[in-house]
């Protein structure tokens, strides 16, 4: 029995060490990457905890009671507990469909066929590649008004859109191509951005993508319009430069207060992580995000409805 004891408090020490790593996320590139991982943290953390319980270890329990605290801390805010209730929009809302096709490889009828069961007004598409372009042409048909900028590899990037565009451009977000529309929708003109931000595979694309949201900060900052900004950002909430960005660029994560499902990687979900998001500014209200299913790409599409800020009886966070 006492060994079995020490190996609890062994095995306590160990998930309290990860779960402090991320402490140091603004020290290091690695330490960084520790951060995206906190809810499998705490998955582990309740278990051993309850283990350690059940074996009335009160070190053990005490020092994975602390842990559990460090990983809650990034991840209580996005829980499904503080929704309040939304009434029925005065005008018709606006949907928004983020998804990332993946340059290697997807399955174009099945995406087509949750972009026609979702019904989205907006669609912004990451990786597309001139290949996907022609494999997406039905979109053209669905969606009148959209702007492309294919590219082989994985930072091509589409938006698609039912509502009239009165200007659009592919932009620069650091060294990345974007795409700034800006729509006629049935309240009055927005903007959206679509974007997909660098890897951070290394600590010099680590840094890149830093430097890239800080960028994408400054400019959604700028915007006095209704705002949306969608793509892959390779960055989950419980990263403090997600935080930071949030908090430069006054948006909103439209996960907060409704989610903890993942978007990547659709192959190996115990490991699954946030990193496609859609945010706004205080022009819109959310009223909903929905994960998509799966289309065969290594990333889940998301689905966010939103409301004009004003047109809606009550705020939801």
């Amino acid at each position: 029995m006492r060994r079995v004891d020490r190996l609890l408090m062994l095995v306590a020490a160990l998930v309290a060490l990860v779960s402090f790593l991320p402490l140091g996320a603004r020290l290091s590139w690695p330490l960084e990457l520790t951060t995206h991982f906190r809810v499998q943290y705490l998955v582990v953390t309740a278990a051993v905890l309850t283990l350690a319980l059940m074996r009335r270890r009160w070190l053990a329990t005490g020092v994975l009671v602390a842990a559990g605290a460090v990983s809650a801390a990034p991840v209580l805010p996005y829980l499904p507990l503080a929704t309040g209730s939304v009434a029925e929009a005065a005008a018709p809302s606006v949907k928004v469909l983020s998804v990332n096709v993946s340059f290697r490889q997807f399955s174009a009828r099945r995406l087509l066929e949750i972009v026609r069961e979702s019904s989205p007004d907006v669609v912004v598409v990451q990786e597309l590649t001139p290949h996907a372009e022609r494999e997406l042409a039905a979109l053209d048909e669905l969606f009148p008004q959209n702007r492309r900028f294919p590219a082989d590899g994985p930072y091509g990037i589409g938006l698609w859109s039912r509502f009239p565009v009165e200007s659009s451009a592919t932009i620069a977000i650091g060294r990345r191509p974007a795409i700034e529309a800006r729509l006629l929708g049935p309240a009055g003109p927005f903007t959206v951005i679509g974007v997909h931000l660098s890897a951070p595979t290394t600590a010099r694309r680590g840094a890149a993508r830093n430097n890239e949201l800080r960028e994408l900060a400054a400019r959604s900052a700028a915007h006095l319009d209704p705002l949306v900004v969608a793509g892959d950002f390779n960055i989950t909430p419980y990263s403090p430069y997600f935080t930071d960005w949030l908090a430069e660029s006054g948006l909103t994560d439209s996960r907060r207060g409704r989610t903890l499902s993942i978007s990547w990687p659709t192959t190996l979900p115990v490991i699954g992580i946030p990193i496609d998001h859609v945010a706004v500014n205080d022009g819109f209200t959310v009223l909903a995000h929905r994960r998509l299913p799966n289309f065969e790409s290594d990333h889940y599409g998301v689905l966010v409805e939103l409301a004009p800020r004003g047109a809606s009886g009550t705020e939801a966070p």
